[in-house]
């Protein structure tokens, strides 16, 4: 399936096949090289491969402004001066492909606290007051705004758990992942409203289905970009829902999940990330869900699974609509980060180290973009970081937006300078 970044914004790589010259153009503040492995180039890419890299037209070494998140356009000449050959590789940005994996057990029927706390609706998964919207209204009418706010070229479906009003899942999802279209949208609302919640929680059986379904469609080419998987719950595994061909309790199957599924789903083979959004009845699975979101790859910068606050925690908010408006934006925000490829050079290992990236607006001069690593991408960093296995490139802060909005903008990856960073 073939995706287009709205903005039309074209990322060239340019890999220097030589060291930056030796007369102080290196502009380095502090980095050194690594020596770590790339991830594999982008695909589908056209590789334009012997041109010259055009020469600098300033010398000397490249000045930062204080506290900017760019150095001036004559840094990119000295960065780049000198006589080396370059390969060109064309690539927009990369899309996002989110899998949302929604509980629909009996107790979701529940009205939210505080008119049902979560303990009685554990013992009685009815709803109480039928003026008053139930667990399941709420969270549904949250997804349905959210999913509005994906960009069009994200690609979205929805995983129901259980399926068949007992412990079903399935690989296939309930509503299949498609384009975010206003028709997508519209099939998507529609899923939601005639289903109605039962039966138990089969929440690790869902989850390593939904992985499967995406890391499958990955390698059929069906879906393309970064995948996600976003978990909502009122409860953690159900007993009489444990798999024995795989676990034979609740609890082995969790573990299996958080050891297991979560930390190979995330991994660099792979590389779906997931959150966790646990809404009230979920009190019970705070360390797990954080786990889940840790592992997953999607854990709050210095947060402590044992606390629970790795994930997205809805039970202890008095406004749960709110609250899980405000979580399901952040993830859409989070989702449609603006993120690249790392390339891998034509001959050797890619150093991390001696990695540079340009922004050149439409009709403007080019600047270099600094790294900054000194902050989360999405909580104060304004340049450019590695994602944690350092196979992506995450532009970070207000030049993402600016980014984003530039349709005649473009991204230029150089390698073979050591990185200017904060």
């Amino acid at each position: 399936m073939s995706h287009k970044l709205s903005s039309q914004l074209l990322l060239c790589l340019i890999a220097l096949c030589c060291a930056c010259a030796a007369d102080g153009s290196k502009a380095n503040k502090g980095s050194s090289g690594t020596g770590a492995a790339g991830a594999a180039g982008t695909a589908g890419a056209t590789v334009d491969s012997g041109s010259p890299a055009a020469a600098g037209s300033s010398g000397g070494a490249a000045t930062l402004d204080a506290g900017s998140n760019m150095a001036p356009g004559p840094n990119v000449d000295a960065l780049l001066k000198g006589s080396c050959a370059k390969t060109t590789v064309k690539s927009n940005l990369l899309p996002s492909n989110i899998l949302f994996v929604l509980d629909r057990s009996g107790s979701m029927a529940c009205n939210p606290p505080p008119t049902t706390a979560s303990p009685a609706c554990e013992t009685n998964p009815v709803r109480a007051n039928a003026a008053a919207p139930s667990k399941w209204e709420v969270t549904t009418n949250a997804l349905v705004d959210a999913i509005k706010l994906l960009p069009a070229n994200a690609t979205i479906g929805i995983s129901y758990f259980s399926n068949d009003d007992n412990c079903g899942v399935n690989s296939t999802p309930s509503v299949p992942m498609h384009p975010n279209t206003q028709a997508q949208q519209s099939t998507i609302s529609a899923s939601l409203t005639n289903i109605m919640p039962a039966g138990g929680t089969p929440l690790v059986g869902a989850t390593v289905l939904a992985y499967k379904h995406m890391h499958e469609a990955a390698l059929a080419g069906d879906i393309t970009g970064n995948e996600f998987v976003v978990l909502i719950t009122d409860g953690q595994q159900s007993e009489q829902c444990s798999n024995p061909g795989t676990c034979s309790t609740a609890k082995e199957c969790t573990d299996f999940l958080i050891n297991k599924e979560v930390p190979k789903a995330a991994g660099n083979g792979v590389g779906i990330r997931t959150f966790a959004i646990g809404v009230p009845g979920s009190e019970p699975a705070r360390t797990v869900l954080s786990q889940i979101a840790q592992k997953g790859g999607t854990g709050k910068a210095g947060c402590d699974p044992v606390k629970g606050n790795c994930h997205f925690d809805m039970t202890m908010e008095t406004d749960l609509a709110k609250a899980l408006a405000t979580a399901l934006t952040q993830i859409a925000g989070q989702t449609n980060a603006c993120e690249l490829s790392v390339p891998q050079p034509a001959k050797g290992t890619l150093d991390l180290g001696l990695v540079n990236v340009i922004y050149t607006p439409s009709g403007g001069n080019a600047s270099l973009l600094l790294q900054d690593s000194g902050k989360p991408c999405d909580s104060g960093a304004n340049g450019w970081q590695y994602s944690a296995n350092s196979t992506k490139i995450r532009l970070c802060g207000a030049i993402c937006k600016t980014v984003h909005d530039d349709a005649g903008g473009r991204v230029d990856v150089v390698l073979g300078c050591p990185a200017v960073v904060q």
